[in-house]
């Protein structure tokens, strides 16, 4: 065998080495901090929680397809150069697919995906691998493998840095090497009242006006369920998401999208200066702060709540965020024809934190909701208290039946049915207890819901209300153009004595406009929240205009 032939046999190390840390690199450092350093305010722990599992990853990683691509030599050179061309495809296919071609994805917000009306990112899909297929293969046809390889490295070095200045800009640039501290939202004093005064608030997620009307229709016994209240059929929602809807009715301030402040800005400078929350603690009420997604990563107001304090960063439970992360890289990166098998709902990503803290930390679930309110010992004493309780109401997935049984063909009829019995049996609850006279009652949606995923269909929240010792002999249904910006003087209102049907200066056959935000999601590449205008009623989105 000539000396030529014996070197070309000899184990390719350097460009080995090469592929398998751009693929390291790239799975477990550049694609989840890109996605951590853009959405940061998503993810409840910091950059200096996970570097050191993402770093130990990618190394991981590495060695493993430094170790197969050994392997591949073993067992022959063409083995290993079909391997390590395979491994070229791949590092540009993710790199491409999760740059250029994924800007339209479906939401992870636990519906399911109806994958088949991706077909054009399906063909472009299919194509990229097909032309970066056709391209390695011409280079190894034309330069031959060796000459081949050197090209190809050379690339992957080039695209690794430019990834790696791309990163840590967008580290840079959005704050992402800042330490978090941690918000825990546990249920201390979940069920203590006042045997003087309550304002008690309960927020079923995603439960819209219009569905709420037609089970209205075939549940006649609402009308005694809820014989105290009012109910607002015509109340327009200030936003279409919960992030920003929960933060508006406890400060009354609009956030403009982040083309005017990122939005953690906003949050945190609001809830700290909010002087309805400051008008409250000055007439001495206790506040009871139940929302475990949105809440300020800073200040000092929150930290006053009865439930809410402070730490340090917990510990992540590896397997689970290994899984989580892995998947969410994929989604985003990964070949159309993968990404299906890389569906994750994003609250998973919460469990870690959810499951470590404690075991009186609040959830949403419905279920756990009412085991509580079925279970906790209710307590009174001489202090004011103002409650806000968010559970997840009928959002995606739709996994309660009516009765808030875990089922597998439940559907969003079934879970608003399902979130009206859920403030049934908490008003049964407080009546039992004696703090159900005393209090201003408020439940209501924080957005509403469109089966037909049309953004500007998800300003029609359902809004009950019952003043202090107001009674009624059955529900009443008042059809004002209502508005969350009408809330906290309503509030106001309801705190002096004034009951549910006196609290809005506006009344039935009135014609108003009512300024909402609309987060077109659904724009490819570009989402944003867009200042709209209600111009009809609540129901109807076809009346929602865009303003700017």
């Amino acid at each position: 065998m000539s000396e030529t032939k014996k070197k070309r046999e000899k184990f390719h190390a350097v460009p080995a080495v090469i592929i398998s840390s751009a693929c390291g690199f790239f799975l477990y450092l550049y694609a989840p901090f890109e996605m951590y350093f853009t959405n940061k305010t998503d993810f409840w722990f910091d950059f200096y929680n996970i570097i050191g599992i993402n770093l130990g990853l990618a190394l991981l990683t590495a060695a493993v397809i430094f170790g197969l691509l050994f392997l591949a030599h073993i067992i022959h050179p063409i083995v290993y150069k079909v391997l390590f061309s395979a491994g070229v495809v791949c590092f540009f296919d993710f790199y491409v697919e999760g740059s250029f071609l994924a800007k339209n994805l479906p939401r992870l917000d636990g519906r399911e995906i109806d994958w088949s009306v991706y077909t054009t990112h399906r063909i472009l899909s299919i194509v990229l691998v097909l032309l970066l297929i056709g391209i390695v293969t011409a280079l190894v046809i034309i330069f031959k493998f060796e000459k081949a390889e050197k090209f190809m490295q050379y690339g992957l070095l080039v695209i690794s840095g430019i990834l790696l200045i791309t990163v840590i800009s967008l580290g840079v640039m959005n704050n992402g090497f800042e330490k978090k501290s941690r918000l825990v939202i546990n249920k201390d004093c979940e069920f203590e009242f006042s045997n003087e005064q309550n304002i008690i608030i309960l927020v079923l997620d995603a439960v819209d006006g219009d569905t709420f009307d037609e089970v209205l229709s075939e549940h006649p016994e609402y009308y005694d369920d809820y014989k105290d209240f009012t109910y607002y059929s015509n109340m327009v929602s200030t936003y279409t998401q919960t992030d920003t809807s929960i933060p508006y009715l406890l400060t009354g301030v609009f956030w403009e999208g982040e083309k005017a402040e990122p939005f953690e800005d906003y949050l945190n400078r609001e809830i700290e200066n909010s002087a309805f929350l400051e008008k409250l603690q000055n007439e001495n009420y206790r506040i009871g702060f139940y929302e475990p997604f949105v809440y300020p990563a800073k200040g000092d107001r929150i930290t006053t709540f009865d439930n809410v304090y402070r730490t340090g960063m917990m510990s992540i439970e590896f397997v689970s965020y290994f899984k989580n992360m892995t998947k969410l890289v994929g989604f985003k990166n990964a070949p159309f024809e993968l990404k299906k098998y890389c569906e994750i709902y994003y609250k998973n990503f919460l469990a870690d934190e959810r499951d470590i803290v404690r075991d009186n930390i609040f959830r949403d679930d419905n279920d756990d909701f009412l085991k509580d309110i079925n279970s906790a010992t209710f307590t009174t004493s001489g202090d004011k208290f103002f409650k806000i309780y968010h559970v997840e109401g009928a959002h995606v997935p739709f996994v309660f039946d009516e009765k808030l049984n875990r089922v597998s063909d439940s559907n969003y009829k079934k879970s608003v049915e399902g979130s009206m019995y859920l403030a049934k049996e908490f008003i049964d609850r407080l009546k039992e207890n004696g703090v159900y006279d005393n209090s201003v009652v408020i439940i209501l949606a924080d957005h509403g819901f469109s089966e037909e995923d049309i953004p500007e269909d998800r300003l029609h929240p359902i809004f009950f209300v019952k003043g202090i010792g107001e009674t009624k002999e059955s529900m009443e249904i008042n059809d004002a153009p209502a508005s969350f910006e009408d809330f906290i003087e309503a509030v106001e209102r309801l705190k002096t004595g004034t009951n549910s049907d006196g609290i809005f200066d506006w009344h039935e056959g009135d014609i108003r406009d009512r300024k909402c935000y609309v987060n077109f999601y659904k724009e490819e590449g570009n989402a944003y929240y867009a200042e709209c205008i209600q111009k009809g009623h609540a129901g109807d989105y076809t009346q929602v205009i865009v303003v700017k």
